[in-house]
């Protein structure tokens, strides 16, 4: 397992390796109605397994770890990759995500768990889609589950951060993720629950009836 997941990491940089023409964000990425909702946290976050809770509600999901943008149009572009979860689930999972989960099982170790998503959960690869927003991930306890604007300046940081991707010079590179910022609705999620977090993003960001009141599915 462990194996695998340094061959995934190779592969992509491998596959961005001679494509000038994109940067790469270590970020997660779901589609709701009107384009990518980007979550460009670290290691740990839980932006993997929100990821995959949204993706339970009827979200797409484009990437869980890494994404490419495109620099001519800022699209996001999906890679197909399975999403790896870290196990075990946070004890306050619900039940329906837990059996989700359990249903969609793929390879996995002690530590951690790919999901196995039907084709209409997860975007194949090369398929691109608009940026509609920016959201930071901040888990508490403390506070309640709530979803603020965040400062532009503060996220334009924290988006250069999370680019890997070497190819292009650091003006191109500026220029391609101030505007990327500018043209997306950025926020702060502070969130307990996965369930919290799902209903608080879909509220914000699904605009279609259809959407807000989706089913769970499996």
């Amino acid at each position: 397992m462990d194996a695998v997941c340094d061959f995934i990491v190779d592969l992509i940089h491998a596959y961005l390796s001679d494509k000038p023409e994109l940067l790469c964000l270590h970020c997660a990425a779901v589609e709701f109605p009107e384009g990518l909702v980007l979550f460009p946290n670290t290691y740990r976050s839980g932006k993997s397994t929100l990821s995959a809770k949204l993706a339970s509600r009827g979200l797409r999901l484009f990437s869980d770890d890494v994404l490419p943008l495109s620099i001519a149009d800022r699209q996001g572009m999906a890679l197909g990759i399975l999403p790896r979860l870290r196990i075990p689930l946070p004890e306050t999972a619900d039940t329906h995500f837990k059996e989700y989960i359990d249903t969609h099982a793929g390879p996995a170790n002690k530590r951690y768990h790919y999901s196995n998503l039907a084709d209409t959960a997860l975007a194949p690869l090369t398929e691109k889609a608009p940026i509609k927003g920016i959201v930071v991930l901040e888990r508490t306890d403390e506070e309640p589950p709530s979803i603020i604007e965040a400062n532009r300046g503060d996220m334009l940081k924290n988006v250069i951060l999370r680019n890997f991707a070497r190819q292009n010079t650091a003006l191109n590179i500026l220029d391609t993720l101030y505007a990327l910022v500018e043209e997306s609705a950025c926020y702060v999620l502070k969130y307990n629950t996965l369930e919290e977090a799902a209903n608080l993003l879909i509220e914000k960001f699904a605009t279609s009836e259809s959407t807000r009141s989706v089913s769970n599915r499996t």
